[in-house]
């Protein structure tokens, strides 16, 4: 019987942290909760300050317009708004 909390694998490339996390925590929290800091201003996807490069695997991202449709098609995700699904990779 599937969890209803599935487990996703978030890799900080830069510093090389890999961490184990619900798929409905964002990137930014698994950051935050594994000692990373990723500038973040509003945390409802508006203003961009929070984005990252994903370099690997999948999110679900639902934005307000803080990131540009060009940047998502060069990999770029809001960590604020981004839910890792299964094994994920960012350039922090």
């Amino acid at each position: 019987m599937p969890d209803e909390d599935t487990r996703a694998e978030v890799t900080f490339a830069v510093s090389g942290i890999t961490a184990k996390v619900a798929e409905t925590e964002t990137i930014l929290a698994a950051a935050k909760a594994n000692g990373l800091n990723i500038p973040s201003g509003c945390a409802f996807g508006v203003c961009g300050t929070c984005k990252i490069l994903k370099t690997e695997g999948e999110v679900h991202m639902v934005h307000n317009g803080g990131i540009s449709e060009d940047d998502i098609a060069e990999g770029y995700i809001l960590a604020c708004c981004s839910n890792p699904i299964g094994k994920v990779s960012v350039g922090v």
